[in-house]
């Protein structure tokens, strides 16, 4: 039964925060933590620790995949009760997961019952093409050059972090639909939504375009 949690960004939201936990429903859960790129000071690790602390989650263990990868230690990430996957430029993490053979270890770790919880990038990363991530005025930019933009595909919509509540960004993305014959999940900041088996529970404010 594929479990995921797909959030906008990191901001606590007691709804969703609550359901998270009861997701995860261990005594003492442990989670691995994959960045979009390289954190050598941690900044962007230790505001996801300091989230996960208020849920009462210690174990966070960083797992990197660029400049600090280690092919036997990631392995062990998916000993792990939930997998956190990082914002950022959802190009570069893409490229990243496609160079460390990790997609089908990820899509296989949910399969089997594994957590995937994404944050901006990392829930376009969960959708079938991170394309809607190179859309409109705050686009990421694609430097790496990447052709195959296929992601995980552990859902068959698309997902738009970052709302920023108006018709205008909601009419951008229903041209984006009709070009596409696809559907978006549009998110503002401190939303998200849950992914329980063939459900989808959203929390905060959310619009589907279809």
């Amino acid at each position: 039964m594929t479990k995921l949690v797909l959030l906008s960004d990191l901001y606590s939201n007691h709804e969703l925060d609550e359901r998270i936990l009861s997701l995860i429903n261990g005594e003492q859960p442990s989670i691995g933590y994959i960045p979009s790129c390289s954190d050598p000071g941690r900044k962007y690790f230790e505001h996801t620790v300091r989230y996960y602390n208020q849920l009462g989650i210690e174990s966070i263990d960083y797992y990197d995949l660029d400049l600090e990868y280690e092919e036997n230690r990631f392995n062990t990430i998916f000993e792990s009760d939930a997998i956190h996957l990082s914002g950022g430029n959802t190009f570069y993490f893409l490229s990243l997961l496609q160079k460390r053979n990790a997609m089908g270890l990820l899509r296989s770790y949910v399969h089997k019952g594994g957590i995937l919880i994404g944050v901006s990038a990392g829930s376009i990363l969960t959708t079938p093409t991170i394309e809607i991530a190179g859309y409109g005025e705050d686009a990421d930019e694609n430097h790496v050059g990447i052709m195959d933009k296929q992601a995980l595909a552990l859902v068959d919509f698309e997902f738009s972090p970052h709302w920023d509540g108006t018709e205008e960004a909601l009419e951008s993305l229903r041209d984006y639909v009709r070009a596409n014959a696809t559907t978006i999940y549009a998110c503002k900041d401190g939303g998200g939504l849950v992914i329980d088996g063939e459900k989808v529970e959203s929390y905060g404010d959310t619009r589907r375009i279809n």
